[in-house]
């Protein structure tokens, strides 16, 4: 009997350096009345990975956020979001969506502080600006926005060591978030040999060589990489702000811009 096996080979093609910015525009579903009690709740939360945005690297979340109910933050222990170990927060709980709650659990045993007599944590017609700031050195973590600084904090002297950041919406309505993305380009592009980006493409060109694709996209405004194809020398820009998509096709390469 014979096997046959793909191997991946990780290539990188390296162009100028930089700073990248972008706002991500992430739509999530009204998931019900769930919380922290509910059985599996990190299934109900959507992962910030999945769109190539990693605040743990950071310590910290900044984001906007429109919904008529209630505005979750997950920061687990896991990338993935699948640990028993994590933190809960939920802005605009509680009648007339005025209370922020922060939720620890580690196996099941959890911790709550509620911070009520808010207005104006949420709106159905306009965007809200929040950061999320945790991980300072005496285990503090505060949410602040742009017009009223800090309006809450607390601190845990046993903090868990965050990996995976999610978000979701529920207890009535959904919501659109933007999320701030800032990370430094490293100059190089990453990509894996027989893999095709199946997403969004901003234009379709032809061009000599893998270098020349990447420099393509790196002066093109939006571009997050590119398939390009050695065979037919063609090269497909793919938009930034989507989640990343990918399938097996042997004739393809897909390059991501490798940040920090």
């Amino acid at each position: 009997m014979i096997s046959a096996m793909v191997f991946k080979l990780a290539v990188l093609v390296t162009v100028g350096k930089g700073n990248i910015l972008e706002e991500v525009r992430i739509v999530t579903a009204n998931s019900g009345n769930v919380d922290y009690r509910t059985p599996n709740i990190t299934n109900y939360y959507t992962s910030l990975s999945t769109f190539q945005i990693f605040p743990a690297y950071t310590r910290s979340l900044k984001f906007r956020i429109k919904t008529c109910s209630a505005a979750f933050i997950l920061l687990s222990a896991a990338t993935n979001l699948q640990s028993s170990q994590f933190y809960e927060i939920c802005i605009g709980a509680g009648f007339g969506h005025t209370t922020i709650f922060y939720r620890k659990v580690i196996d099941d045993i959890n911790n709550q502080l509620a911070f009520g007599g808010y207005n104006d944590l949420l709106s159905c017609e306009e965007y809200k600006d929040y950061e999320l700031n945790w991980g300072l050195s005496d285990g503090t973590a505060y949410i602040r926005t742009e017009k009223d600084g800090m309006i809450v904090s607390w601190t845990d002297t046993a903090p868990i060591d965050i990996q995976g950041v999610g978000i979701m919406t529920g207890w009535g309505a959904g919501g659109t978030w933007i999320v701030e993305h800032f990370s430094l380009f490293n100059g190089q592009f990453c990509g894996v040999d027989g893999t095709y980006g199946d997403m969004t493409l901003l234009s379709i060109t032809t061009k000599p060589s893998e270098l020349s694709c990447a420099l393509g996209c790196e002066s093109l405004q939006g571009c997050m990489g590119f398939n390009t194809n050695r065979k037919t020398g063609k090269c497909q820009f793919v938009a930034r702000g989507q989640s990343v998509v990918k399938s097996f096709d042997l004739d393809w390469t897909f390059y991501t811009k490798c940040l920090n």
